[in-house]
């Protein structure tokens, strides 16, 4: 135990120093304030429904008029006890902010370790991993599960080199474990790219054993591989299955109808819409960010301080200003950014240096990963490779965001980096060699920034694809070019001095005559620069002005408006409310109401078709009335002439959040009886039939719906009800009254998974109706009718979970009681 001890004291105080660096930069987080973050506050308005009822439910009323809350609050049976270590692991700090960046530089630390014995190379590598500039953007943002997911990424590739190296338990643990966090913090981009970049390092490592003739190692790597994957599948198989039967039916998956623009040569996607997914593409001149952060202006409304341009020319218009001046510093390729993708100069500069000192292939195989992913970050400005992966490589198209692949570089740099610099610091490289891979590697690096640094204007002239919609006058434009300029030379001057730092650390070890204390030095020299040069640019974006108290945070985010105020005042069980303020980009409204709008990445096809086709026409009707004719009768009037958002029982219009609500009294109910029904042939037909549908007395339903109602005969009944008598978001239960029977149709949002409905107890099947409702045929006389979310294939999950989980955590804790049975004994034997 005491060998243990002593030899696991330097890594405890690399724990505490790690804790140390994640307190001080967060500060405010442990002073008790809040970040407010965009995705966050959009969960919590999400989640809010399904929290209030306090159970699990997979069904939430609160979002697009209905929706699976798989990718909300997640749904299921049995228990994933990785999730639960994972869990336990975001308790240690604050979940949203410093727990993925305290638990980022521990895995990557872990993942260093076998890259390099230098424990000061190993932090470096840790902090130049944890602390690049896009994980503490996207903790700003909110993009909490993708920040969970990229700190667990180092544990798998961890578990790769523990493989590859023949260190097959605790390869196979290492690389099951971080596989089975990375899915259970449920972003399955990264895992995506993730997946992509562990395929590109099993190639050279499967022609290396077919070289070498060795098979057992390679049959045996594939199995742990294939065995670590079949464990982790089976402990998140619950999320996974439900992530990928809701594909089908989102927006990830293909509409049915045909596209309203476009040419007829022009491919159909079987996933995400091409334009929305390469909306944020990363342009190629912009990758040069990852070496000078302010290339393209930073983050987009910036600040410019009073020695700006633009400072001063506002100040000779007479404008009173503070200390700044917040403004479009940002010109690159898109749409907006919050801040951009910066590896830092010296692991820039290291990366470099790799390529000249490092012996073996793997360097290139490495460089290959880093061009592929660039390339997948360009997107929409590299078409050519791009459409091929988007048409035809599998689940690509599923994903958007295209620039988040840059993710994998991130990892790439950094790990080339520490491997050079471990090589450096073994003092068995030539010394010749060496003096002339530090000229090409600062040349090439250093050489970058002072050109950009002395002449950017050769380069680039400045102009944002966005200034034309900015509509300023000339004089503000020319300060505000100069300005972009100035920020750009700024920062590539900073990058050259970080650069000729590092260059001159590795100069003088190579020069100096005791190289193991020198080394010392070094590592730790560059260690510190490391981090001084990334915590700055980390800084620019999130910084203690980030956070407010808790109280102004709720203020902020989720304080009601008098519309909110008036609508809460009805006490209906079930009605809808739509939001005229940007609505399908909102959860506040959802907070409080059932809406018909609301903000997430994985809402339903139909429905979404239903936005688009018809929703946003009423829309436009309702926005033009208030502006032509805004009173109550000319609303109303518009209203009776909205019938998609009537058949959602649409009850209140917010159209300025500090009046009062709109009331609409043509809102079609909660369920109702139709006066006929017919069948669509096609999904084009069906939808245009909306056009011309009032759907209280008809209703339109796919062909493949005919057996469901067994050719049902409608005899019209203007007395037959249906009331709405309890709700909660899995269970709805209705009581109907008709004399003659007939074919029912409820608000209530289709979908094919889970959803069950019964009569007196009897089990019927659920049509679709009016593209996107429900409808089940009701027998004459009294009947109470049951809706509930129940889905039969999750309890088969929850088995495959708790047990695959189970079992993966039993083979841990015995590993880890092996490895103390196993140091005892060679201790023992040693003093024997």
């Amino acid at each position: 135990m005491k060998i243990f001890i002593k030899k696991a004291l330097p890594h405890i105080g690399v724990l505490f120093f790690f804790l140390l660096l994640t307190v001080v930069y967060f500060t405010s987080v442990f002073e008790g304030k809040v970040l407010p973050q965009h995705d966050v506050s959009q969960f919590s308005g999400m989640a809010q429904e399904v929290l209030e009822y306090g159970e699990k439910t997979g069904w939430t009323g609160s979002m697009f008029s209905g929706m699976p809350t798989y990718q909300i609050t997640g749904y299921g049976e049995g228990t994933n006890f990785v999730d639960k270590l994972k869990i336990g692991m975001m308790s240690l700090m604050d979940p949203n902010t410093a727990g993925p960046i305290f638990i980022f530089l521990i895995m990557s630390y872990i993942l260093c370790l076998f890259l390099t014995s230098n424990i000061y190379i190993a932090v470096l590598g840790a902090i130049a991993l944890a602390l690049s500039s896009y994980n503490l953007i996207i903790i700003e943002a909110g993009h909490v599960n993708k920040a969970w997911a990229l700190a667990f990424t180092p544990l798998i590739l961890a578990g790769f080199i523990g493989v590859f190296r023949k260190k097959y338990w605790l390869g196979f643990l290492l690389f099951t474990m971080g596989l089975a966090l990375q899915i259970s913090a449920n972003h399955l981009q990264i895992t995506y790219y993730t997946a992509l970049f562990c395929f590109i390092l099993i190639i050279p490592f499967l022609i290396s054993c077919i070289k070498k003739k060795e098979f057992r190692h390679l049959a045996l790597s594939v199995g742990i591989f294939s065995l670590g994957i079949l464990f982790t599948v089976g402990a998140n198989i619950n999320n996974l299955y439900l992530t990928y039967e809701l594909s089908k039916e989102s927006i990830r998956g293909q509409s049915e109808l045909t596209p309203q623009h476009g040419t007829e040569t022009e491919k159909v996607s079987t996933g995400l819409d091409k334009d929305y997914a390469f909306s944020w593409s990363y342009g190629k001149a912009e990758t040069f960010t990852l070496l000078i952060p302010n290339l393209m202006g930073g983050e987009s409304g910036g600040y410019l301080g009073k020695d700006s341009h633009l400072y001063k020319a506002l100040q000779a218009q007479g404008a009173q200003l503070g200390k700044n001046v917040q403004t479009y510093t940002y010109w690159g390729d898109q749409p907006f950014t919050s801040g951009p993708v910066y590896f830092g100069a010296i692991i820039c500069f290291l990366f470099i240096l790799s390529f000249f000192i490092l012996s073996g292939k793997a360097k290139w195989w490495m460089l290959g990963a880093c061009i592929f992913f660039f390339f997948l970050s360009w997107g929409k400005y590299f078409e050519s490779f791009n459409d091929f992966m988007f048409y035809h490589f599998p689940y690509y198209n599923k994903f958007r965001t295209v620039s988040m692949a840059l993710v994998i570089p991130g990892i790439i740099f950094p790990v080339l980096a520490v491997m050079a610099l471990n090589e450096i610091l073994k003092g068995k490289i030539d010394s010749i060699r060496m003096k002339n891979a530090l000229v090409y590697a600062t040349g090439i690096t250093g050489g970058i920034c002072l050109v950009l640094w002395i002449m950017p204007g050769v380069f680039f002239n400045f102009q944002s694809p966005m200034d034309a919609a900015m509509e300023i006058p000339a004089w503000y434009y020319d300060a505000l070019l100069q300005d972009r300029k100035a920020l750009l030379q700024s920062d590539a001057f900073r990058s050259l001095a970080f650069i000729l730092l590092a260059a001159g650390l590795v100069f003088w070890y190579i020069n100096a005559k005791n190289k193991q204390k020198t080394g010392i030095y070094v590592s730790v020299a560059i260690l510190l620069l490391v981090l001084c040069d990334l915590w700055q640019i980390d800084k620019r974006y999130l910084n203690k002005d980030k956070f407010v108290t808790k109280r102004e945070y709720t203020d902020q985010t989720f304080k009601k408006s008098l519309a909110d105020e008036e609508i809460l005042k009805d006490d209906a069980l079930s009605y809808r409310v739509l939001n005229m303020n940007n609505p399908f980009n909102e959860t506040k409204t959802s907070y409080y109401h059932k809406s018909i709008g609301g903000y997430q990445a994985a809402k339903l096809r139909r429905y979404q078709d239903l936005i688009e086709r018809r929703i946003s026409l009423e829309m436009e009707s309702i926005n033009q009335t208030f502006k032509t004719n805004p009173t109550l009768a000319g609303i109303d009037s518009t209203l009776s002439h909205c019938p998609t958002l009537n058949m959602l029982n649409t009850k209140y219009i917010i159209y300025n959040p500090e009046q009062p609500p709109i009331p609409n009294f043509h809102h079609d109910g909660n369920a109702w009886f139709v006066d006929s029904y017919r069948f669509a042939n096609t999904a084009d037909e069906e939808m245009t039939a909306l056009n011309n549908l009032d759907p209280k007395k008809e209703a339109i339903l796919d062909k493949k719906f005919a057996e469901n109602l067994d050719g049902l005969q409608i005899i019209p009944d203007s007395m037959a009800k249906i009331d709405l008598t309890k709700y909660t978001p899995d269970r709805l239960e209705y009581k109907s009254v008709s004399e003659k029977g007939g074919l029912a149709v409820f608000s209530e949002i289709y979908y094919p998974y889970g959803w069950k409905a019964y009569i007196d107890g009897k089990q019927v099947p659920i049509s679709r109706a009016d593209w996107t409702l429900r409808a089940i045929p009701v027998p004459a006389g009294e009947h109470q009718i049951v809706m509930e979310f129940d889905h039969d294939g999750v309890k088969i999950c929850g088995i495959v979970t708790t047990t695959s989980s189970g079992l993966l955590m039993l083979i841990l804790i015995a590993f880890i009681l092996f490895y103390f049975y196993q140091t005892s004994r060679n201790r023992k034997n040693k003093l024997e």
